[in-house]
């Protein structure tokens, strides 16, 4: 289950780089309260930071100060 997810968020961030929050619908198929979405965001960049350590995806600063990852080509 868990590798499925890792795959499906890195298959999210091909194309257009992706933040934690446009990542959401992927890791949780239904609708989340404010309390539930403060401890999925942490999920989320849990799972986007160990993409990253893994060499899956990038990450990349914006001008807005938003951190977006973007899946690498291999």
């Amino acid at each position: 289950h868990h590798r499925d997810r890792l795959r499906e968020l890195r298959e999210a961030c091909r194309g257009t780089p992706k933040t934690a929050a446009e990542v959401l619908p992927v890791l949780f198929r239904r609708q989340l309260d404010s309390h539930q979405l403060y401890f999925a965001m942490g999920e989320a960049i849990a799972h986007l930071n160990r993409l990253l350590a893994e060499g899956a995806v990038t990450r990349s600063l914006g001008a807005d100060g938003i951190h977006r990852f973007a899946a690498t080509h291999t």
